[in-house]
């Protein structure tokens, strides 16, 4: 999830969809987004390939997806 929501989006002004929530509602997103385990990570960090899925489905102990 930190992943998908951490793509800039054309539809938000090039903001990532977590940018977006922060600017709409400030600390309440920080805590919403706390309480998901939501991170952002950096651009340089975004992986939305196949193997990011695999490696948190690993983390959590379930098979990758066929």
């Amino acid at each position: 999830m930190s992943q998908v929501n951490s793509e800039p989006r054309g539809r938000l002004a090039w903001m990532t969809p977590i940018a977006a929530l922060r600017a709409a509602f400030g600390e309440v997103a920080d805590r919403l987004l706390d309480a998901f385990g939501i991170e952002e990570p950096g651009m340089e960090d975004l992986d939305l390939t196949q193997g990011c899925l695999d490696r948190a489905r690993a983390e959590r102990g379930e098979a990758p997806l066929t």
